[in-house]
């Protein structure tokens, strides 16, 4: 077990030095981001007392158990999902949840209410690329708060060349889960034959695609959508100071090894939070390869510590890294991680073949084009 001590609270990514900020970013005043902050004040965090929330559970999960199926996109996931995010996610985000399903009225609304948390939230924490399409919540709250957050998106941001050497530096070189060198640092002392080395990325916590789209237009609804789910979900993440222009503080990043990095991105593995500082729980699922276990602690604990020369970087945000460990007990519990890796290879393997062709003889699945391809629009 690991030892406890003394939780802290980790720096929030607004308040580390070196990171890159636009001009037009930097122009701003306080005054300007004091605005913004009573914009999403809005969006109050919706907690429940330890004796009113149990009561709000258990109604959340009496609705979701009436659901009758109509042979709807990915329904047959549709209540384990809504359990699992009734289960998994914090105070706050749970409530927000619950009472949504608690709401729908319809079976059509609370379908809306799932597909919305897996277009809006799933997919875009695991497509690591451009935001997707997402589906609107049926409640109109929640709509009215997309535009609160439109209203505070500025300019998209661009990957920042620095994030990964500022990781690297604050992470002494090393991938923090293996322990494995950075193979490039490794020739430069020397290559030692007693160091266990291999390629390292420096990996964003909350992808870079919440930052980025088309810098002449307005940011996209879907952009807003997803970041109003997120903040909604996740109280802390918006409370911690996360927005488009923190995107590439070294405080949403971790060095991993380029097969870890793969894996963190799937949310086959996770860092949980534990009571002691800086200390976190290793959290393998299923799909972890397991030829690649044996590199892991074999503690099953890891703590995050910053290099003697890294003292001004924001050691990785807790609040980030618990977002991203809850998600994945959700993602993994609920088959939601299998049904979006299933549909991102169906895309990529009926973009590479020749099902783009209309057979003259009649053959082709034009079925399962026009389905891929219209979770293509989901996923991005």
């Amino acid at each position: 077990m690991a030892p406890r001590s003394k939780r802290q609270r980790s720096a929030s990514p607004s308040a580390s030095a070196p990171r890159r900020r636009s001009k037009r970013l930097e122009a701003k005043s306080a005054g300007s981001s004091r605005q913004q902050q009573r914009g999403l004040s809005v969006m109050s965090t919706e907690t429940e007392s330890s004796v009113t929330w149990p009561f709000l559970a258990a109604a959340a999960m009496e609705r979701i158990a009436k659901y009758q199926p109509q042979h709807r996109a990915h329904e047959q996931i549709l209540q384990p999902s809504l359990g699992a995010f009734v289960t998994w996610l914090p105070a706050g985000g749970r409530e927000s949840v619950a009472r949504d399903i608690v709401d729908a009225t319809t079976d059509k609304d609370l379908y809306d209410v799932f597909h919305n948390l897996l277009t809006s939230l799933a997919v875009p924490m695991k497509a690591r690329s451009k935001q997707p399409s997402v589906t609107e919540s049926p409640h109109p709250r929640r709509q009215a708060n997309v535009e609160v957050v439109a209203a505070t998106l500025d300019q998209p941001e661009i990957r920042d060349p620095t994030f990964r050497d500022l990781c690297l530096r604050r992470d002494s070189n090393c991938c923090v889960v293996t322990g494995h060198m950075d193979t490039d640092y490794w020739e430069t002392i020397g290559c030692p034959d007693d160091i266990n080395f291999g390629p390292t990325e420096g990996a964003h916590i909350i992808p870079f695609s919440y930052a980025s789209w088309d810098k002449s237009s307005a940011p996209p609804n879907d952009t807003s959508s997803a970041w109003e789910v997120l903040w909604r979900c996740f109280p802390r993440v918006r409370q911690e100071g996360l927005r488009v222009e923190t995107i590439n503080n070294p405080s949403n990043g971790i060095t991993l090894r380029n097969s870890v990095h793969t894996e963190f991105g799937k949310f086959s593995i996770a860092l949980k939070p534990t009571d002691s500082d800086d200390t976190y729980e290793v959290k393998v699922f299923r799909r972890y390869p397991k030829p690649d276990r044996q590199f892991l602690p074999g503690s099953g604990y890891i703590e995050l510590k910053k290099a003697h020369d890294a003292q001004g970087l924001d050691l990785p945000n807790r609040a980030l890294l618990e977002c991203h460990y809850r998600l994945a007990e959700i993602l993994n519990a609920s088959g939601m991680a299998e049904v979006i890796e299933r549909s991102f290879r169906e895309w990529e393997d009926l973009k590479g073949s020749s099902c783009h062709l209309l057979r003259e003889d009649g053959g082709t699945d034009v079925e399962k084009f026009l389905r891929t391809g219209l979770w293509e629009r989901v996923i991005g």
